[in-house]
């Protein structure tokens, strides 16, 4: 890889998977470098993406840091198609599949700027409503242990904005995800006191597009873009048979449609205000449901 060419995706994610697994090991770069023959600014750089990966230099460190061989295969297999452009993970139904790569994408961000039309991206959901949509829209959850799972693993997706230095998080919402009602009137008032708590955060920024706002470049569906610190920023979008990564340039029609829709958009003051009055309408309807 040339000085002015940046990592692909699976190149990022192999260096991140060497650096989590030479820390579970408990060496240090400086250690693997004596053990393999390489100088310690190699691993380094290989752990950073700085330096191009090769089949032979990854299998050296997954051996050294005894790697089960299924995963092992998984690595190397992507260290083979690292200049394929993009992503795609197919779900296999099992969770930890599915998120954690998205999991590992968003805590190594420093910014993030979630589209959700629809439905409140899981980073803002309270437990209620995470447990509401998860039910619905994943039938094949068939016993509480699996849903409580579920709910458990996205919320704790949501410490990445608690944590010392958190990523910048810019959501715009569609009116729609605010009035389709998810679970009952309590259930909608709580989650809108959350968004309305959560935007006070100094990291947390919540905007609306209403619907008088007519189309929008967002009405193919959510997305999120990954900002990095000094890698390119990545899009992520989610159906429910897989999830695509997608890089450079590829990202741009998002980054525009994102722009657009901040021309759209309430300011972070009036959206704050809309919430205001539909959770004055959720608790009127559920004290006249209480009466």
């Amino acid at each position: 890889m040339s000085e002015d060419q940046h990592p692909s995706i699976r190149s990022r994610q192999v260096a991140g998977e060497l650096r989590r697994l030479r820390k579970s090991a408990g060496l240090t770069t400086g250690e693997v470098g004596v053990r393999l023959g390489i100088s310690q600014s190699k691993v380094s750089r290989i752990e950073n993406a700085k330096l191009g990966l090769t089949i032979e230099e990854v299998a050296a460190l997954l051996g050294l840091y005894q790697v089960p061989t299924q995963r092992r295969e998984q690595l190397l297999d992507l260290v083979r198609r690292a200049a394929e452009p993009g992503w795609v993970q197919v779900h296999s139904g099992n969770l930890p599949d599915q998120w954690q790569t998205l999991i590992e994408w968003e805590t190594r961000s420093i910014g993030l700027r979630d589209f959700g039309p629809l439905v409140i991206p899981g980073l803002l959901q309270t437990a209620d409503y995470a447990r509401a949509i998860i039910s619905a829209s994943a039938p094949q959850t068939r016993t509480e242990a699996e849903l409580d799972t579920k709910v458990a693993a996205r919320l704790g997706r949501q410490g990445i904005l608690s944590r010392a230095v958190p990523p910048q998080f810019h959501v715009i919402l569609g009116e729609h995800a605010l009035r389709m009602p998810v679970g009952s009137e309590t259930v909608m008032g709580a989650q809108l006191r959350h968004l309305v708590e959560m935007a006070r955060r100094p990291n947390v920024t919540i905007q609306l597009v209403p619907l008088a706002a007519g189309p929008h470049p967002g009405l193919e569906g959510s997305f999120v873009l990954m900002d990095f610190e000094c890698d390119p920023s990545m899009v992520y979008v989610e159906n429910k048979v897989q999830s695509i990564f997608i890089e450079t340039p590829t990202v741009t029609p998002y980054a525009l449609a994102w722009e657009r829709m901040l021309d759209m958009a309430l300011t972070p003051k009036r959206s704050t205000d809309f919430l205001h009055r539909l959770i004055a309408g959720y608790e009127h309807n559920g004290a006249g449901r209480d009466s």
